[in-house]
């Protein structure tokens, strides 16, 4: 791990106090505080992924063989999945449709909503769970959260139509941010996931090394020839699609990337979002990966995309970090 950061955060000299009743007010206000802000929301909370989750569902047809580079799915603006009356739209209610690559860069919402219907119940629950939901994130740090699907193979073959949203990030799905970074960082890495950690190494008093960390895989949900065409697609969102605003990055290195906008509102209800983007950079041979989501707060994020509102944060993560981080 390079850099966490989480926000609303707090002052510990105001719990860090010698009268114990007055650190105990301050800890029970902060504890009441909306956002939390004794957690590390980073990676001890969890939040709907919108588009972003789509790089797992994408991955989950392609490993099992249920759609392709070739794949078609038809220009429509409104799809009624199966068992259900309510249809699902694409965001901003466009027509949007096309091959995969296609699909992918625009985030057409319901070529991934039948996707998922495609792939079925159990290997949705099973694909998506290779890389790592339900599972705590192996960080090297207490009370790390876990990512959820939102339910197991029984209940999604019960509704195929909750099956469908959640096959674009949307409904139960829930992600923490640290692991939606580490999803980026698969693919860039051959589809093999590793382990997150802070502590690089302890050392004695004189200096000398008491334990190194040494990378280790936590997992492998993909190949690599799937990782390749995950890599691809995710190109083509910062070339030609939702991130094409915002992920140009300095000195011309290509970055590889997914945007996400998670919808919390109900029809009529003010619209709330959160913003969402996972990415890699180079796109060849990654160094550094990156996920950034801004919570939906207010207005003003709730009314702006993954790509505009968290994509410049990205990019600029991306372009320090790459004058750092050996090659």
């Amino acid at each position: 791990m390079l850099a966490m950061y989480s926000n609303p955060t707090y002052d510990p000299n105001t719990v860090a106090v010698h009268d114990v009743e007055a650190a105990g007010a301050a800890l029970t206000a902060l504890d009441e505080t909306p956002g939390k802000p004794l957690l590390a929301n980073a990676y001890q909370e969890r939040y709907m992924p919108g588009s972003t989750f789509k790089v797992l569902t994408t991955a989950t047809g392609l490993t099992g063989g249920v759609v392709s580079g070739a794949s078609v799915w038809p220009d429509e603006s409104a799809w009624v999945p199966p068992n259900t009356n309510n249809p699902i739209q694409n965001y901003g209610k466009k027509v949007c449709g096309g091959d995969l690559a296609e699909v992918f860069r625009r985030s057409c919402n319901i070529a991934f909503a039948r996707m998922a219907v495609d792939v079925g119940p159990q290997r949705m629950v099973d694909g998506v769970r290779s890389w790592g939901l339900e599972s705590e994130v192996p960080i090297d740090l207490p009370g790390a959260a876990s990512s959820t699907f939102g339910g197991d193979a029984k209940s999604f073959e019960d509704s195929l139509a909750l099956l469908a949203i959640h096959g674009f990030g949307q409904g139960g799905v829930q992600m923490v941010p640290l692991h939606m970074a580490m999803v980026a960082a698969t693919v860039g890495n051959d589809g093999k996931m590793m382990k997150p950690y802070v502590v690089d190494k302890t050392l004695a008093h004189n200096g000398s090394v008491l334990t190194q960390t040494a990378p280790e895989v936590w997992r492998t949900p993909i190949s690599k020839p799937v990782a390749d065409q995950m890599t691809q697609l995710m190109v083509g969102v910062v070339n030609e699609g939702t991130a094409k605003c915002c992920m140009k990055l300095a000195r011309g290195i290509q970055a590889a990337a997914k945007t996400g906008t998670a919808q919390l509102n109900s029809d009529g209800e003010e619209q709330r979002s959160h913003a969402w983007i996972t990415a890699f950079a180079p796109a060849k041979a990654p160094r550094v990966a990156v996920a950034v989501m801004l919570k939906g707060v207010n207005a003003t994020i709730s009314a702006g995309t993954g790509g505009t509102l968290a994509g410049p944060v990205a990019k600029t993560l991306l372009d320090k970090a790459l004058l750092v981080v050996p090659r």
